[in-house]
């Protein structure tokens, strides 16, 4: 969770920047990274800190990891999910990315759901499959950033610190 808070971070603190052009993959991708996704780092941003807040060297028990991924972190992560899903894009090379994205999401949203029930079980196996749920949607994440860079590269968008 900490790498995709990082990778969000690093998201965030980049705009593209580009001259006008008559590439509709380029201009669409510069539409999507500054209009759909940076808007949504601080949503990503806000949930991440309360989940590592209650994981990690700030467990605490049980309990309090449980109230807060059942009241705070999956109805937020909904929220957040819902909005990520309405972000519109218009080439089928960019939506390709963003399904990753969606993926990335949705996976640790299943990841935090397992979680609750085996919390709520205390079922060791559910606990295993939401950490693997967690390192899929780790890997989700980063395979989003490959192919955003991918991207970039190929239709000559760059990058830059705001």
């Amino acid at each position: 969770m900490k790498k995709l808070s990082v990778f969000m971070l690093v998201l965030c603190c980049f705009s593209i920047l580009a001259a006008c052009s008559t590439d509709p993959i380029k201009k669409d991708l510069i539409t999507y990274v500054n209009d759909g996704v940076l808007p949504l780092a601080q949503d990503e941003k806000a949930i991440t800190e309360k989940y590592e807040s209650v994981t990690g060297d700030k467990y605490t028990d049980d309990v309090t990891l449980y109230n807060t991924l059942r009241d705070d972190i999956i109805p937020e992560y909904t929220k957040y999910l819902d909005k990520v899903e309405a972000v519109k894009t218009e080439t089928p090379e960019v939506r390709a990315v963003h399904e990753t994205y969606i993926k990335a999401v949705s996976t640790q949203k299943e990841a935090f759901i397992t979680m609750v029930d085996a919390l709520e079980k205390q079922d060791l196996n559910l606990i295993n499959e939401s950490n693997t749920k967690l390192s899929e949607g780790k890997k989700l994440f980063r395979d989003f950033g490959e192919q955003l860079n991918t991207l970039a590269k190929e239709h000559d968008v760059t990058m830059n610190k705001k």
